[in-house]
């Protein structure tokens, strides 16, 4: 393998390496590539281009905890990925496993002792020429080269120093005793937030009584007589409540527009898009009615009813005062505030309702 070669596959495996490249590294890497000639000198799938490129992959994740090296490049090596990484894996098995165990064997025979003898004065030049011709050793064979690169190769030692970069995914751990780690970093489990239909916060009323536009000045009295009744409907829906009441109070501030065709139904049809309680429309519906019915004298009900629907509330008072002295007759109620069980709003066959009946009917039949 050549040299040049070598180190640009080297330089391509490993790009953020700054110097030179370890001998350690250049030699298990030659090693490599020549024991992968003398087993597979022929690769599948026209590999043969990325031959040096896995030599040094190898050689350089061999060393990398040992020498502090970079983490290889996988992309890099001049091969489709699954080529690359199926050739990697069969080297692993052939050639590493080979390389291990050539290292872990013992030696057939040791070296020969060095014999001392006197040697004749000579220039410092040749003393260093005979001591470099005298102790670099002969290797003959690949396996004999990984030993003596076993024995040159510096035993494996943890780095002291780890660098670290600061970012929020990566926090710094404190050296701190288990025990109080344990303690002031208990685990936590991941909250699984369930959206609760059945209760309803103020700020879901508030945003659903903006929905039918009702006035800012009677929704916070709406929220204080929702609060109230809320526990009444525990086992049930409190969205019931809040159907209700709005529709009590769009039905009082818009009871002009619904009297067109189809706007009650547009109306159930809008209760029923923007509550968030799961209700059922026809259970919505007789709810509507049943809450309408309940907070009729509620003071805020009253007021919308001054406010929207009646321009001259004194007129109507009397007006309703005189309707209902003609269909019950006067004196009822003084009779009510003595305690009578039976009055006139459930007496229906007396001469003050057949005569409230006739009236009723000749002012229609008039109208005709």
């Amino acid at each position: 393998m050549s040299n040049s070669q070598l180190k640009q596959s080297l330089r391509d495996i490993i790009p953020t390496l700054e110097g030179i490249f370890p001998t350690e590294v250049i030699s298990c890497a030659d090693t490599l590539y020549l024991l992968s000639l003398q087993q597979k000198p022929v690769l599948a799938n026209r590999a043969e281009i990325g031959r040096y490129h896995i030599c040094a992959y190898l050689a350089a994740e061999k060393y990398q905890e040992a020498l502090g090296l970079p983490e290889p490049s996988l992309t890099k090596i001049p091969l489709q990925p699954k080529v690359a990484t199926k050739l990697l894996d069969d080297f692993r098995e052939n050639l590493l496993f080979q390389i291990r165990s050539a290292t872990s064997t013992p030696r057939s025979s040791p070296r020969k002792a060095k014999s001392t003898y006197s040697t004749p004065i000579s220039t410092p030049t040749r003393v260093r020429d005979s001591q470099a011709t005298t102790n670099t050793p002969k290797i003959s064979s690949p396996l004999k080269r990984l030993q003596e690169l076993r024995d040159s190769t510096p035993k494996r030692q943890k780095p002291s120093e780890f660098k670290d970069v600061e970012s929020p995914f990566n926090p710094k751990a404190t050296s701190q005793s288990p025990s109080q780690s344990s303690q002031s970093l208990p685990s936590k489990k991941p909250v699984l937030y369930k959206y609760d239909r059945k209760h309803v916060t103020i700020v879901d009323f508030i945003s659903f009584a903006n929905n039918f536009f009702v006035p800012s000045t009677i929704t916070p009295r709406m929220v204080e007589t929702f609060l109230v009744h809320r526990h009444k409907f525990a086992k049930k829906s409190e969205w019931l409540l809040a159907c209700g009441m709005v529709h009590a109070a769009y039905t009082r501030i818009n009871h002009t527009l619904l009297l067109k065709m189809g706007a009650k139904l547009q109306l159930n049809n809008q209760l029923f898009q923007y509550q968030k309680g799961g209700l059922m429309k026809k259970n919505m519906q007789l709810w509507n009615d049943i809450v309408d019915d309940w907070i009729k004298q509620e003071p805020w009900i009253l007021d919308l009813e001054q406010q929207y629907m009646y321009q001259n509330l004194s007129k109507e008072e009397s007006k309703l005062s005189q309707e209902k002295e003609a269909r019950i007759g006067p004196g009822w109620e003084l009779m009510a505030d003595f305690g009578a069980m039976i009055t006139g709003d459930i007496l229906y066959d007396s001469n003050h309702q057949n005569d409230y009946y006739d009236t009723w009917t000749g002012r229609v039949l008039s109208q005709l």
